[in-house]
Order: C-alpha cells, then sequence, then structure tokens
C-alpha cells in the first residue's frame, strides 16, 4: 500500500505546486511584456533609442531585482506563519513589507536619480549612450517607491496561496502601459515623440495603479478579519518597526547576491555597446527572450518557496525536500521545452522585435546557443527559493554572486577582450547558469542531509 499512496502523495503534490506556480508564472510574463512591449515600440521610433533603453537597464534591472530581494523575507515569513496556522502574524508581515517596500523604494529611486550618469559610466556604457540612458534612469526612479510596494503585497499574496489576485492585478496594468509607452514613445494620440524617456514614463505611471490594485487585492482577501490586514490601531503597527528590521536582515543577503546576479549580466549589457547599436539591440531581444522564459522558473520558484515555507512553519522541514524537489523537476522539464521552441521558432520570434537585417541576423546567431543554457536557469531559481525558505538565504546568496557576479560578469569582460566577438556574450551567460545549478545543487543535498539526519 505504501507505493500507491506515495504515488497519490506526489500527483497531491505537483498539482498544488503547479496551482500555486501558473499564476506567478503569468504575473512574470506581464512583467517580462511590459519590457518586451517597450524593446518593440521604442524600436519604432530607432535602434539609437533602444540602445539607450537597454544601457539604461544595466542599472534599472538591478535596482529593482536587489529590492525585489531584499523583500524576500515577506514571501518566506508569510508562508511560515501560513502553514503554522497563524493567521494574524500573516497580516503584520503584510504591514512590515509596505512600509520596507515604500522605504527602500524611496532611497533606491533617490540614489538612481542622483548619480545615474556616474553609475552608467562607472559599468562601461558607452560614452554617446551615457546621457540619454541616463534620462531614462532618472525618470524610472519614480517608478521604485511604488513597485516595491507592489512586490510586497504580492509577495503577501503568494505567501498565503493567494497568486491569482497578484495576475489579475498585474495583467489588468498591461494594455494600459502597453499603449502609453506606444503613444508617449512615438507621438501618439497627440502626446509628444519622448523615445526611450516615454516609454520609461509610462512604466512609472502604470506601477502608480499598480500599487492602488495590489494592496487592495490584498486588504479585500476573504479572511481580511482574521488575517488583521486592515488594522489601523496603535497596537497593530507598534511591533512594526521591529518587523521591518527582521525583514530587512533576512533579505540583506538576497538582496546583494540578486544586485551583482544582475550586475554580472548588466556588464554584458555595456559591454555589448561596445560592438555598436546593432549588437546592443540584438542583445536586448536575446535579453528579453531570457526573461519571458526566466518568468516560467520564477513561477515554479515562488510555489516552491511556499510550499517549503509552509512545511517549516508545520514544524515539519523535511516535508520541504521532496517539495523542492518535485518543482525542481517540473522547472527543468518546462525549461527544457521552452528550449526546444526557442531553436526551432528562433526565426519567427527574433522577427517579431522590430530592427533592421543586420540586428536581426545577430540575434538569430545568439538565441540557439544560448538556449540550451536555460535548462539550468531554471533549475537554480527552484533551488535559490528553496533554500531561502529553509533559512539558507546566506549561503544561497554567496553561490549566486560566485556564479553570476564572478562568473558571468568577469568572463564575460575576460571573453569580450580576449578577442572572442559578440557570442562571449552569450558564453558568460550560459556559463553563469551552469556554474549557480552546480553550487545551489550541491548546497540543497547538503542541507537535505542534515535535515533527515
Amino acid at each position: 500500500m505504501a507505493a500507491p499512496r506515495h504515488s497519490t502523495n506526489l500527483r497531491a503534490e505537483t498539482r498544488r505546486i503547479l496551482a500555486l506556480a501558473w499564476p506567478v508564472m503569468l504575473t512574470s510574463l506581464n512583467w517580462t511584456i511590459l519590457h518586451v512591449t517597450d524593446v518593440i515600440v521604442v524600436g519604432l521610433v530607432g535602434v539609437h533609442e533602444v540602445a539607450a533603453l537597454g544601457a539604461s537597464r544595466s542599472l534599472t534591472f538591478i535596482a529593482i531585482v536587489t529590492g525585489l530581494a531584499w523583500l524576500s523575507g515577506v514571501l518566506v515569513h508569510t508562508a511560515r506563519a501560513d502553514g503554522a496556522g497563524d493567521l494574524p502574524r500573516t497580516g503584520q508581515v503584510l504591514r512590515e513589507g509596505l512600509v520596507l517596500g515604500l522605504l527602500l523604494g524611496l532611497v533606491v529611486g533617490g540614489v538612481m536619480f542622483v548619480f545615474a550618469d556616474a553609475m552608467l559610466a562607472g559599468i562601461g556604457v558607452a560614452p554617446a549612450l551615457v546621457e540619454p540612458a541616463g534620462r531614462v534612469v532618472r525618470v524610472m526612479a519614480f517608478t521604485y517607491p511604488p513597485q516595491l510596494m507592489i512586490v510586497a503585497a504580492s509577495f503577501f499574496l503568494e505567501g498565503v496561496s493567494r497568486p491569482r489576485r497578484v495576475a489579475v492585478v498585474n495583467l489588468s496594468i498591461l494594455p494600459f502601459n502597453a499603449v502609453l509607452a506606444w503613444a508617449m514613445s512615438g507621438g501618439h494620440l497627440g502626446l509628444p515623440a519622448m523615445g526611450a524617456v516615454g516609454a520609461a514614463t509610462a512604466t512609472a505611471v502604470a506601477s502608480g495603479l499598480g500599487a492602488v490594485g495590489m494592496i487592495a487585492a490584498a486588504l479585500t482577501l476573504p479572511r481580511a478579519k482574521e488575517r488583521g490586514v486592515r488594522r489601523i490601531d496603535l497596537a497593530a503597527w507598534q511591533g512594526v518597526p521591529a518587523g521591518i528590521a527582521t525583514l530587512a536582515v533576512f533579505g540583506i543577503v538576497p538582496a546583494v547576491a540578486s544586485g551583482l546576479e544582475l550586475a554580472g549580466f548588466s556588464i554584458l549589457i555595456a559591454l555589448s555597446t561596445q560592438f555598436g547599436d546593432d549588437v546592443a539591440h540584438a542583445f536586448q531581444i536575446v535579453f528579453s527572450v531570457h526573461n519571458v522564459t526566466f518568468g516560467v522558473a520564477l513561477g515554479l520558484g515562488s510555489a516552491c518557496g511556499v510550499r517549503v515555507g509552509n512545511a517549516v512553519g508545520e514544524g515539519n522541514p523535511t516535508a520541504g525536500i521532496a517539495r523542492a524537489l518535485i518543482a525542481t523537476g517540473l522547472s527543468m522539464l518546462a525549461l527544457g521545452m521552452c528550449g526546444i521552441v526557442l531553436i526551432v521558432g528562433r526565426g519567427p520570434i527574433v522577427a517579431a522585435f522590430p530592427a533592421d537585417i543586420a540586428t536581426h541576423g545577430t540575434a538569430l546567431a545568439m538565441l540557439p546557443v544560448w538556449a540550451p543554457f536555460i535548462l539550468f536557469d531554471g533549475a537554480q531559481v527552484v533551488l535559490v527559493y528553496a533554500l531561502r525558505s529553509l533559512g539558507d538565504q546566506v549561503v544561497a546568496g554567496v553561490n549566486s554572486i560566485v556564479a553570476y557576479f564572478i562568473v558571468t560578469g568577469g568572463a564575460g569582460w575576460w571573453m569580450v577582450h580576449a578577442g572572442l566577438g559578440p557570442m562571449a556574450l552569450v558564453y558568460a551567460s550560459g556559463l553563469g547558469m551552469v556554474t549557480a545549478a552546480l553550487l545551489h545543487g550541491v548546497r540543497f543535498w547538503i542541507v537535505s542531509r542534515r535535515l533527515r539526519h
């Protein structure tokens, strides 16, 4: 009877993970489509504007991903409290997360606004692109407070197993942002043609609306009263400062790791500008496609983090091991299928991005070489979420720094200067993904052994 019961549990857990994962995949896809839409509509204006947009993202992506990782404790602590049946604690985590998100957004946005040009020049962006990219960064600085509050509310909703609400809010913003970005970048609907700055302005407006919608989604949960999410009394807020400190300390290493991880890719983006606008645009196309597949892995990673966090809250962390392995297997399967699609359908995929022949040719050469590596990317994302929920976020962060900042960034810089050409960007990216999967896999094995013994 043991085998059938094990099979039933496996199927049930797989269904639970998939049910939690697909709304997050849609949410991640929404964010990706927002960025891809910007590339497409700005590409209609001109290749130099896309190059400026791409250069700006060498900073803006680092900032938002760093903030997102710094708030990762919201998901972990919410999932643990929900697993333990402590509903009031989940509401307290929401309050703490929203305030922390606002504070982080103000600090990050302020730094980006003041030091945009200096930081772009410092990471190696081509001199001709520093000033136009700096204008984009300064507009994007205003998006960080609302975006990080969106992240905090989203992590809360995912932690209480309500990811569909997150997807609904984010998907509702998508059409508005797309139309506004098209109008403000190209000068349509009576608006001035602002190029990449126009697309950034559209993102800022959409982010403000999204923050209102996401917080409303959290405050209107079916068991909102039991969770205390609407409490405004002094007693509910007295413990917020201490809670913010706890969340901030938890998120420090993931934030630094994620920032440096993206910095590794940002080094590649900056290096791509040294090959000219066509290569910079082509790499943006490949990077945009990467973000689509990464969203699939991120959905399964979030589901894994919730289920492993639930296991910890239930007082049975060893149950989280099996849940993490199921999620890892699902992620590798899904990303493997995505890789096949990208290789077989690379022509139509690349053609969907408006560009000249030289840009399309470079992107077509890069995509099939890069695609097989996303299998490893899928595994490492899920394992990172599992390790965080098991309280091992420090070592997971160090592993990510080694894989993406040192290996990806370092290898990219070395190979470009060694004369390997634009394909060096792809090789360096893939090498980092493989390294991350191996390091996180070994660490998860070590943690699993400790829990079982």
